[in-house]
């Protein structure tokens, strides 16, 4: 620290640039605070169902990827995203004051709609 310097106005623009870059790539921008998942009627694992979501927009290939054999998983053990029945008890519980069940509708639309069939419960 003796050689401290701070940072200069081209520095700042170029971290700038990155934050936008990073909140680009998250589609939704869900902190997985989970407030979302006690108690709620379809037990649907909702941060992890974003999580799963942004990672699979942030994806390179348009093959079968890991985070659709991943929501599969989940799915065994939790209501998918398309069970969600639009009660919106989620949404009071976010802090983030996320529209959850219209993200939840992209979800179905990228590991529900567009892939193989999920096994039914």
């Amino acid at each position: 620290m003796a050689d401290f310097k701070p940072l200069n106005e081209e520095e700042y623009r170029i971290i700038n640039q990155v934050i936008d870059i990073i909140n680009d790539n998250n589609a939704i921008p869900c902190t997985t605070c989970r407030y979302c998942v006690e108690g709620w009627p379809k037990n649907i694992a909702i941060p992890d169902y974003f999580a799963l979501y942004n990672s699979a927009r942030r994806a390179v290939t348009d093959n079968i990827s890991s985070q659709f054999v991943y929501y599969l998983n989940l799915t065994s053990t939790h209501g998918k995203a398309s069970d969600c029945i639009d009660c919106k008890q989620c949404e009071k519980a976010c802090p983030q004051h996320l529209k959850i069940t219209e993200y939840l509708k992209d979800v179905v639309a990228e590991f529900e709609a567009g892939g193989p069939a999920l096994p039914t419960k």
